[in-house]
């Protein structure tokens, strides 16, 4: 029945009979290639981009071109039409020709053109808040990047980690396999009692169960991993990494704070959200200047297409803002939009501390974990060898034996579990400083 279960709980590793083999990198590498958040982002930075170009292009004329065909008998119309097809005789000034003429064709082509001269600098101001969104769609690419890294090495560490139990838990299996054979046997020739057989079959159903649960937690890590990688959740993978012995030198708690907010990209849009504020708060301040824009217009009217005159027209317009009740209000808004900016600067710094603290406080205790489990794994083992001796004496019980059992497992599913933590710590330290950029300090 256990074989059933087990065959039940692992059908992803049935379906894909050669393992796909997988370092860190790699997997990387993959998941920023094929994840779709980091595509989103960098389409954000494109679009970003061209807004950058549109604004930029205030700067250029504006040419446009129509072309209009009218009929009428208006005598406004038909005065004005004959003057632009350069038609006009002396016989139009008959007044019965003028208070009713007969009706007219004029086709009208027209290319205006319109130029800033002088714009309050508001193109200079939507080109840096442009560049500024710009560069805060490239940051906010970067810390999705970052993360995506990050979720990477905790699932990719994950599946090791969960490799790594089903095989402490296989040797516990292996041993209360032992220990039920080695009490049924001395229960057949009387040395033991039927209640040291029941506690090995115990022993056995735990141990079994304990792999069975590991196995079903390796298959949804695995599927986890898969998905983060952009490939189908029942790819069988054959991760090449392993939670050895390593250490990962870290600075101090204050050199990491002040590394956090030179590097993190939030940090780097909040104080760019700012600095948008104070150009949005300048532009408006500059609406008080005087406006001067160029213009010109080149005209074509004729009756039939064909045959007709020619016109121009050149100026330069200049427009000053006397009264606008609502510029005052626009402009506080403005300046209280920055305050807020900064204020949430600063929140989003407070916040940045704590995840540094808090990274290098879970560092520090994995580490510490580390060097206690390496010690309780060797106590442990040593005390099973000298429980084991005294159960073939007689000098103590088997549920000591089970108790010494379950306790050297215990320090080895420990050791195995403080050295993912360590790993997973260690990238979190790299992800609350921005520089989770190079997943090679793990190999």
């Amino acid at each position: 029945m256990a074989l059933v279960i087990v065959a039940g709980a692992l059908p992803l590793f049935s379906q894909d009979r050669t393992p796909v083999k997988l370092d860190l990198k790699d997997a990387v590498e993959a998941a920023l290639t094929k994840s779709i958040q980091p595509k989103i982002a960098e389409s954000g930075v494109k679009i970003a981009a061209e807004k950058v170009n549109e604004a930029k292009s205030g700067r250029l004329p504006f040419v446009q071109f129509s072309q209009s065909a009218i009929r009428s008998n208006n005598p406004v119309f038909v005065f004005g039409s004959l003057l632009e097809q350069g038609r006009f005789g002396a016989a139009n000034f008959q007044v019965d020709l003028l208070n009713h003429p007969n009706g007219i064709f004029n086709f009208r082509s027209l290319v205006g053109a319109q130029m800033p001269i002088f714009d309050q600098y508001q193109i200079r101001s939507r080109v840096r808040q442009a560049v500024a969104a710009k560069s805060q769609a490239e940051l906010q690419t970067e810390a999705i990047r970052q993360k995506l890294r990050f979720d990477v090495i905790n699932t990719y560490y994950g599946a090791v980690l969960g490799t790594e139990m089903i095989k402490v838990r296989s040797e516990a299996i292996r041993s209360a396999e032992a220990n039920r054979k080695k009490t049924k046997d001395m229960v057949d020739v009387g040395m033991t009692t039927e209640a040291d057989l029941l506690a090995a079959e115990v022993e056995l159903a735990n141990a079994t169960q304990n792999r069975l649960e590991a196995e079903n937690d390796l298959v949804t890590t695995l599927a986890t991993l898969n998905i983060t990688l952009g490939d189908k959740p029942e790819t069988q993978l054959e991760l090449t990494g392993d939670l050895r012995e390593k250490y990962f030198p870290v600075d101090d708690r204050d050199a990491l704070i002040r590394i956090a907010l030179e590097n993190r990209p939030d940090y780097q849009k909040a104080e760019l959200a700012v600095e948008n504020g104070r150009i949005q708060t300048q532009a408006l301040r500059d609406q008080k200047l005087p406006r001067v824009d160029g213009f010109g217009n080149f005209g074509y009217s004729s009756p039939y297409i064909a045959n007709g005159s020619s016109d121009y027209t050149v100026g330069v317009n200049l427009t000053y803002t006397i009264f606008d009740a609502g510029r005052k209000s626009r402009t506080q808004q403005a300046a209280e939009a920055v305050s807020m900016a900064e204020l949430e600067k600063q929140n989003l710094a407070d916040a940045i501390r704590l995840d540094v603290i808090r990274s290098l406080q879970n560092y520090s205790t994995a580490r510490g974990k580390i060097q206690v489990s390496i010690k309780s794994t060797a106590y442990a083992e040593e005390a099973l060898r000298i429980v084991q001796d005294r159960y073939k004496f007689g000098l103590t019980t088997f549920n000591e034996v089970l108790r010494a059992e379950s306790a050297v497992v215990a320090a080895k599913q420990n050791i195995l579990k403080a050295r993912y933590d360590y790993y997973v710590s260690f990238a979190s330290i790299l992800l609350a400083t921005g520089r989770l950029s190079d997943v090679r300090l793990f190999d």
